[in-house]
C-alpha cells in the first residue's frame, strides 16, 4: 500500500491457535520523502527470485508493479544459485533528444575490497516511463568461492551528473 512520507509503526500479532499462546512484534519504519531535483533509490532488495508477470495480474504477495520479488532476508546463497537484485532510480534526468531517462548503470561484486565481476547494464527492453527506472537483474554465482560479498550498484545520471552507489552484502556457501 503506497504511503505519504512519514514515520509509521507496524503492529503484528501472531496467535497459535492450538495453544492459544501470542506474540506482538512491533517494528517502526519511514517512509523517505524525496527532492523531486535530487537523483535517489529505493532500498536494495537482495532477492532470492526474480519472476516477470507480464502475461499475470500483477496482485498477491511480493508484487512490485510487474514483478514478483522474493527478497532473501538472510542474504546467503548456495553457491549456482543467482542473487537477484532489484532496486528502483528515482528522479533521473531527461534527455531532450530521447524523452528517457539518460542513466549508466553497473553492477559491481567485490570480495575483501577487490572487484571479483562487473555487469554493465543494458536498457534495451526496459518499460519504465517518466523519471523512474526499475533495475532487476540476476546475478550469478557460479564462479565464486564460499565467502562474504558485497554487490554495488554504480548509478549516473548523464543528465544532471549525479551519482549514487547503494550497495548490500550477502554470502554464498557451498
Amino acid at each position: 500500500m503506497p504511503l505519504p512520507p512519514g514515520t509509521y509503526r507496524v503492529d503484528v500479532v501472531v496467535r497459535d491457535v492450538n495453544s492459544g499462546a501470542t506474540q506482538i512484534r512491533r517494528q517502526g519504519f519511514t517512509v523517505p520523502k524525496y527532492d523531486p531535483k535530487q537523483l535517489a533509490t529505493s532500498t536494495l532488495v537482495l532477492a532470492t527470485r526474480l519472476q516477470s508477470l507480464s502475461d499475470q495480474p500483477a496482485v498477491g504477495q511480493f508484487t512490485i508493479g510487474n514483478l514478483k520479488v522474493i527478497p532473501n532476508l538472510a542474504a546467503t546463497y548456495h553457491r549456482g544459485d543467482p542473487v537477484g537484485v532489484y532496486l528502483q532510480v528515482y528522479n533521473a534526468g531527461i534527455d531532450q533528444t530521447t524523452l528517457r531517462p539518460s542513466v549508466d548503470v553497473d553492477y559491481v561484486v567485490t570480495k575483501g575490497g577487490k572487484e571479483i565481476g562487473k555487469i554493465v547494464e543494458d536498457w534495451r527492453g526496459m518499460s519504465d516511463a517518466g523519471q523512474r527506472l526499475t533495475l532487476a537483474k540476476l546475478v550469478t554465482t557460479d564462479r565464486l568461492t564460499p565467502g562474504d560479498y558485497q554487490i554495488t550498484i554504480n548509478i549516473r545520471d548523464r543528465v544532471s551528473g549525479q551519482s549514487l552507489s547503494p550497495t548490500a552484502k550477502f554470502t554464498v556457501v557451498p
